[in-house]
């Protein structure tokens, strides 16, 4: 248990919390470290049983399984797929402005339906570029 108790606190030092590609949700740090200090709190107690020691692995385990997996891999809004919000990623929006749901291809568009009220206009141009400004 020990040894897992160090790779997860490992992870969780090692981890930033932010809302770009390889970082993790805010939050997903003190949930992580509050399993961490659950499984150091019964390896500590020499009067843990078994059945304790085996649920606190689990259970830590199992809490940085979830971390681990909760990462940002993709930044919503990056139609370009380079792991940030630009002005290029308006351009590629601004190419659907004035498509709406009626369209034949609104399925390859709807994607920049921001507000998601069945049309690409300003509003969904300026909540992107908000995005941007923010990033």
């Amino acid at each position: 248990m020990n040894a897992l108790i160090v790779s997860a606190q490992q992870a969780h030092d090692a981890a930033v919390e932010g809302s770009r590609v390889g970082q993790y949700p805010a939050g997903a740090k003190a949930k992580l470290q509050a399993a961490i200090n659950e499984a150091k709190t019964v390896a500590a107690n020499d009067a843990a049983t078994s059945a304790q020691v085996e649920q606190a692995i689990q259970t830590l385990d199992a809490a940085l399984k979830v971390f681990q997996t909760s990462v940002i891999t993709t930044v919503p809004g990056d139609k370009n797929n380079d792991g940030s919000l630009t002005i290029g990623d308006l351009a590629l929006m601004a190419k659907s402005y004035g498509k709406t749901s009626a369209d034949t291809q609104w399925e390859t568009m709807k994607q920049h339906d921001l507000n998601a009220d069945g049309k690409i206009d300003i509003v969904d141009l300026t909540i992107m570029a908000r995005q941007i400004l923010s990033w």
